[in-house]
């Protein structure tokens, strides 16, 4: 079983592509290439009068996705409907108002183990030439310059949690928490991840740790009590933002030097928070969390 949805980003309306048909009309998934490895360019570097060369590193290549359709109808009327959704919704000049881009489209493809999603645009523009009776086939070619299938669904998850509490005499009749902040995160994809952290205040110079690898992001800054930080630390995307009732800021610059904008790696990863100022009142969690995988 494999299926196809094919969502337009900047329309919000989408078109789906199966494997089975059914009795009376359907837009159907012929055949479907390019899920595999995407390939992979080689980075090498050579000494002067080295012989041979030092592997760096490869990056993967943009992945190329080909689908074949096939509508079938019984009617020619329903034959150019379908026709006339499938150019609606796989145009590469659509504007998509929130990125400011054209043609973003959200693919969606299911085989029998799993769900996964990649973004894409088109190719090339989508060409019928073997029409018959009431049926008529293309093949459309989507252009993925991120080359990662991620989940379904990205995750949320929480970070900060409260192991009991430590009680002084009455005569001190402050209470402190014996808080840890701890989670461990299993990357189960194919290569580092980046992740989405969120604060909610009240805290003080909050730091998040990645023991497993000793890489922390901390920002020197305070956050009120209906405030939020979230920084992102996706590869060209990184941004450190805090959001308030009113207005939402960058606070870049308040990242600490020694920061890295770190990825969990494949495997377990354990998660530490802390800030200067604990309180039960703030929280920490990853949001949007997927991993990635480089074929399915």
């Amino acid at each position: 079983m494999q299926k196809l949805e094919i969502i337009n980003l900047g329309l919000n309306e989408s078109l789906l592509l199966n494997d089975k048909g059914t009795d009376t009309e359907d837009i159907l998934l012929s055949h479907i290439e390019g899920l595999g490895h995407p390939g992979a360019t080689s980075q090498k570097s050579q000494g002067v009068s080295q012989d041979g060369e030092n592997a760096e590193d490869a990056l993967l290549d943009p992945r190329n996705i080909k689908v074949d359709i096939t509508i079938r109808t019984k009617s020619r009327e329903k034959l150019y409907e379908l026709k006339r959704r499938i150019y609606r919704i796989i145009n590469p000049k659509t504007y998509n108002k929130n990125t400011n881009k054209r043609g973003e489209l959200l693919l969606y493809y299911t085989n029998d183990y799993k769900k996964y999603r990649i973004y894409a645009r088109v190719e090339d523009s989508v060409d019928f030439n073997a029409r018959f009776m009431n049926h008529d086939k293309a093949t459309i070619s989507f252009l993925c310059v991120d080359p990662y299938f991620l989940d379904a669904e990205g995750t949320n998850m929480d970070i900060k949690s409260v192991r009991g509490g430590l009680k002084f005499p009455l005569v001190l009749p402050n209470h402190f928490a014996l808080v840890t902040f701890y989670k461990e995160i299993e990357n189960l994809g194919d290569v580092e991840a980046p992740i989405q952290i969120e604060y909610t205040g009240p805290a003080i110079n909050p730091i998040i740790t990645n023991e497993t690898t000793g890489e922390y992001i901390k920002v020197n800054m305070e956050i009120g009590e209906k405030e939020k930080l979230v920084i992102n630390t996706a590869e060209g995307q990184e941004t450190v933002n805090l959001i308030t009732p009113h207005e939402t800021k960058d606070v870049y610059n308040n990242i600490d030097l020694n920061s890295t904008f770190f990825k969990l790696i494949v495997g377990k990863n354990l998660i530490k928070y802390s800030s200067d100022a604990e309180t039960s009142k703030d929280s920490v969690r990853i949001i949007d969390y997927s991993n990635k995988y480089v074929g399915v």
